[in-house]
């Protein structure tokens, strides 16, 4: 316990313990101040933390704890008719004692680079930011550890490159990490595999490291933006958020959003992301403009233009200002709706937002796709249009939370079973963008109820636009209870893969036997498959059936591909002939449908 506990505990003086708690606590006597010009709802109060404030809370619960704490400190009372709270005797006498932060004395970030026309960068780090595709997919999710303070890291990373000068001794390096920093051997061991990692040191003997030529880059006059390029170097999703930043002003969870949609960063917390912001902040690439709200500098805006050609992603490719209409044909539409269900599942304070965003995702995968909502009716109703003997519907509850999961007091399972015996669907489903605790998942295997979070609705997604399977395949993800597993659907689609390289192999295979003076373009079906055999492409060689089927399939009048000559077949034309009449099919599919969704 603190001195400051055990002195409560002496004096059991609860203005002294409200006092701590206001020293340590956002948005406390502030609470008092607002109940003094009057009695006040919780509704209200939540809007001036966040309007007046710039409190990032999407749900009452942080109101809820400082209310409940003021009302055991006997500083307000609750009037449960009115629905009101109002400041007590005590309260206003605290209140007078310690005052409140006035909102209006709130100073954001004020971008001190507005000024700037040129970037001030070093030439050798601004080269640093020419990647190859093999460096960009070498990039690291993790930092690594330092020691200190993450606003001070470039700082720190310099004074250990100027220890490692020359070849140094592990142990001085634990000796100078422990007076410095109390840290422990470990600690300096995960320190230096992070330095190597960057580049920043190299290991010269057994037990000794030295600063490379380009840790002796350090410090330059540019220091923060080109300690910010090596990172960028070796870490992912560094100057790709510039990349976001550029098309409009993200939040925290925003980004995180984009950084494992589009670039595959992935954290359990938000630890690494932060990270990154500060490095970025501390260059004056990027400003606070809001709580946790971030948006590009000048200095910031003038850089992306300098090397937005080596930025990984298409984003800055477009003008800032520039609105393309995104349909299912847009490259980056996929991501885009990936995006929305992953932000929307955890809008809570707007549950139609992530049920519009499931409408999107779900008709990805070849769903008829109906949104309810509402009292007394499911959200999503799914219909999987097959032959009658195989159609099946199902009813989808999403459950949008601002945590990390939803458990089981948030789901009232009678209800969605009713939605599914009032629907007549034949499954019921719920997604959220994770379900916590071991309760859920038992009661939803009792209730044969299928849950979905947000990363396999991604991955099925994903796999979808990859190797599309037919609705009957899907129908295998909602026979199941509890957690889904997406390894039901293996077979299915290694088959479709192992028929696309059967289709592409064909048709190379005849295509080059057109100039073979022996054959002169025209093969039976054994000669195929005796050509075909010791493919290395297939784990198991195709039988003759198998080639029989394709065959029959690229020589179909539809298709085309190929022609057919008594037992013997030949090649008209080439795989990019083919591929261009399969293009013009999908297209033909897409023009009235998909095509026309936009996502807002």
């Amino acid at each position: 316990m603190s001195d400051e506990i055990y002195r409560w505990l002496e004096s059991l003086d609860n203005m002294y313990l409200a006092a701590i708690l206001n020293a340590n606590v956002k948005f406390f006597s502030e609470i008092l101040n607002i109940l003094l010009k009057g009695p006040t709802q919780i509704q209200q109060i939540r809007d001036i933390a966040l309007n007046n404030y710039h409190l990032p809370w999407k749900e009452k619960s942080e109101i809820h704890n400082r209310l409940a704490w003021l009302r055991d400190l006997d500083m307000i009372e609750y009037e449960d008719f009115t629905y009101e709270y109002k400041i007590t005797e005590a309260g206003k006498k605290f209140l007078s004692i310690v005052g409140y932060f006035n909102h209006e004395d709130i100073v954001m970030d004020i971008d001190s680079t507005i000024d700037e026309i040129e970037v001030p960068i070093s030439k050798w780090a601004l080269n640093l930011c020419k990647l190859t595709e093999t460096e960009i997919l070498q990039r690291k999710n993790g930092i690594g550890y330092f020691p200190g303070n993450v606003n001070s890291m470039h700082d720190t990373v310099y004074a250990y490159l100027l220890l490692m000068n020359n070849p140094t001794e592990v142990q001085n390096i634990r000796n100078y990490s422990a007076e410095t920093y109390d840290i422990k051997a470990n600690s300096v061991s995960a320190l230096l595999t992070a330095l190597s990692n960057l580049d920043f040191i190299e290991k010269k003997a057994k037990r000794k490291y030295q600063t490379t030529e380009l840790g002796k880059n350090f410090p330059t006059e540019n220091f923060e933006i080109d300690f910010a390029c090596c990172i960028n170097r070796k870490c992912n999703f560094v100057f790709e958020i510039l990349a976001e930043l550029y098309q409009e002003d993200l939040s925290i969870r925003q980004l995180a959003t984009r950084g494992k949609v589009s670039y595959g960063f992935s954290y359990k917390d938000l630890n690494e992301l932060r990270k990154r912001l500060h490095i970025l902040k501390n260059a004056k690439l990027i400003q606070e403009v809001n709580t946790e709200l971030y948006s590009l500098t000048n200095r910031g805006a003038n850089f992306v233009d300098l090397i937005k050609e080596d930025i990984v992603g298409e984003t800055t490719k477009k003008s800032k200002n520039e609105h393309t209409k995104t349909t299912y044909e847009h490259p980056s539409f996929i991501d885009k709706c990936l995006t929305e269900i992953r932000l929307s599942s955890q809008a809570s304070s707007d549950p139609t937002r992530f049920e519009k965003a499931l409408q999107i995702g779900f008709s990805l995968l070849g769903f008829n796709v109906e949104h309810l909502g509402g009292a007394g009716k499911t959200d999503i109703l799914l219909h999987a249009s097959t032959a009658p003997n195989s159609a099946y519907s199902v009813s989808v509850d999403a459950k949008s939370t601002y945590y990390s999961g939803v458990s089981d007091s948030s789901i009232d399972f009678d209800t969605i079973i009713e939605h599914k015996n009032k629907h007549e669907t034949n499954y019921a489903a719920i997604v959220s963008i994770n379900f916590q605790g071991d309760r859920v998942v038992d009661r939803a295997i009792n209730r044969g109820v299928a849950l979905i979070n947000v990363d396999s609705l991604e991955k099925l997604i994903r796999w979808h636009t990859e190797v599309p399977l037919k609705l009957d395949s899907y129908k295998k993800i909602f026979e199941q209870n509890g957690l889904i597993n997406l390894k039901v659907l293996e077979e299915d689609r290694n088959k479709i893969i192992r028929e696309g390289l059967l289709m592409q192999a064909i048709i190379k295979c005849l295509s080059d036997q057109s100039n073979d003076p022996f054959t002169q373009g025209m093969v039976q079906e054994r000669e195929i498959y005796l050509l075909l055999k010791y493919d290395k492409r297939f784990d198991m060689a195709p039988d003759v059936d198998e080639i029989t089927s394709m065959l029959a399939f690229l020589s179909s009048p539809l298709i085309e591909c190929v022609g057919k000559v008594k037992e013997s077949y030949y090649a008209k034309g080439s795989l990019q002939d083919a591929a261009q009449k399969f293009d013009f099919y999908l297209k033909a599919c897409r023009n009235n449908t998909a095509s026309q969704v936009v996502l807002p």
